[in-house]
Formats: C-alpha cells, sequence, structure tokens
C-alpha cells in the first residue's frame, strides 16, 4: 500500500508543480507601417537569462540574467557595438501598454531603429 501512494504522488507531483514563466518576444520594426518589409526578430527572457539566435554564429546564445540591466518598466541588452533596450510604454490616446525595442549604435552615438514588441508568456520547460 505504501509503495501504491508514494507512486500516486510521484506521478501527481509534476502536474501540480508550476514553472517559471518566460517572455517570447516578436520585435517589427515600425518602418513595416509605412510599407518597408521586414523579417520580426524573435528574443526569449526568462529568469536565467536572455536567448536570441546570431546569424554570424548560426547558433542560439544565452546572455545570463546577471549581464542585463533592469529598470521599473525596461531591460537592456549589451552587446559589444550597440544595444537593445526594451521598454513598456503606454503611446498617447492608448490605454494598453505597448513593449517597444531600440538598437542604440555606441559607435555613432544614435538610435538605428526602433521596434513593437509582441510578448507572449509561456511557462519555461
Amino acid at each position: 500500500m505504501q509503495k501504491i501512494i508514494i507512486l500516486f504522488l510521484i506521478l501527481l507531483f509534476p502536474s501540480i508543480s508550476y514553472a517559471d514563466q518566460g517572455l517570447n518576444l516578436s520585435c517589427l520594426n515600425m518602418l513595416s507601417a509605412f510599407g518597408k518589409k521586414f523579417e520580426p526578430l524573435n528574443y526569449k527572457l526568462e529568469a536565467t537569462g536572455f536567448h536570441y539566435f546570431d546569424e554570424k554564429q548560426n547558433k542560439f546564445i544565452i546572455i545570463p540574467s546577471k549581464e542585463l540591466e533592469f529598470g521599473e518598466d525596461r531591460f537592456t541588452v549589451k552587446f559589444p557595438e550597440y544595444e537593445l533596450g526594451f521598454q513598456r510604454i503606454v503611446f498617447e490616446g492608448q490605454t494598453k501598454p505597448t513593449i517597444t525595442m531600440s538598437k542604440y549604435d555606441y559607435k555613432n552615438d544614435k538610435f538605428l531603429d526602433h521596434y513593437e514588441c509582441d510578448l507572449k508568456k509561456e511557462f519555461i520547460n
């Protein structure tokens, strides 16, 4: 009887445990609104870090969370030549917040592109 109870608890435990939530971000260049074609950029933010696909290296890269900068409504991912700033803002005339991403170029000291991001919450497997 004791073995049956232990087996039942082992089988039941994974179905009642909760995982952390992660965020899938799909960001599209705001110039798309003017008819230009852009492919969305896809990222994932989890408790462990920021995930993205590096096309130059042809592999997925994880930047640990301790290397990210976090603020009240924003987080920043720094690369050697640029940074990606993600921010939650409410545009004038709207009530629902929008996630935006801006790419800032250190060398030229200017913003290169601005993106609007769709956010999808997912449980981390």
